[in-house]
């Protein structure tokens, strides 16, 4: 059973995997922000999803889904490549400086079977062929979910502003097994690696994904939150 948050997560997840026009590409970077209010709302019953295009090039888009739920806002953006535009570019810029340092915490592996995926991309509604192939590169939206309830979810504060971006590196293939990697003690500043590649970790080249997350506190959620309704 997904936790509400992330029943809303998979809610713009299909939103934006049924947009047309992108398959075979690549997603760069997913970001996710959860705003919340002091706001009493009773119209909990009720959500409407809004897409709309940020950027959209001939080798890169970003794409955003938003909707409003009780007295949250959620936005999901991502990030999209053509394969041969690769990550790393002006896309990705300001986000991360660098990679794994010394004193990284290990937590634990993570492996995804075709099962896995098929499961996942059937219940989104992905059907970009890159999850599809005989050794298929599993979605970041499913590597992102499964971040965000095994090392950061927690109850977000009334007027703040949670933030969590995930930056891919390299493709994850099915039955590829990746480590997971704590690089401060909050758990909230974490990157995957090929496993085996903590020792040669520096540079990019065993570098799966980055993760950072954020929380806000803002009274300023609030006008925010009116906006987006």
């Amino acid at each position: 059973m997904l936790l509400p948050e992330l029943y809303i997560y998979r809610e713009l997840v299909k939103s934006l995997t049924n947009i047309e026009g992108f398959n075979g590409w690549f997603i760069a970077k997913l970001e996710l922000k959860i705003e919340k209010t002091g706001l009493a709302d009773n119209k909990t019953s009720v959500r409407h999803i809004k897409n709309r295009f940020i950027k959209q090039r001939k080798n890169c888009s970003v794409i955003s889904a938003c909707t409003a739920y009780g007295n949250t806002g959620y936005e999901l953006t991502m990030y999209l490549l053509k394969p041969a535009s690769m990550p790393g570019g002006n896309i990705l810029k300001n986000t991360f400086t660098g990679c794994i340092c010394q004193g990284g915490t290990y937590i634990f592996k993570l492996r995804y079977t075709t099962e896995d995926i098929k499961e996942f991309t059937e219940s989104t509604g992905d059907s970009n062929i890159i999850h599809h192939k005989a050794q298929p590169v599993v979605p970041g939206f499913l590597m992102f979910e499964d971040i965000i309830k095994k090392c950061i979810y927690k109850d977000i504060p009334d007027n703040s502003t949670d933030r969590y971006i995930m930056v891919f590196r390299n493709p994850v293939f099915a039955g590829e097994e990746i480590e997971i990697y704590n690089l401060d003690n909050t758990s909230r500043k974490i990157i995957a690696l090929q496993a085996g590649g903590f020792n040669n970790a520096y540079g990019t080249r065993n570098t799966k994904w980055e993760f950072y997350g954020e929380s806000i506190y803002s009274w300023r959620s609030q006008e925010l939150y009116r906006n987006r309704k």
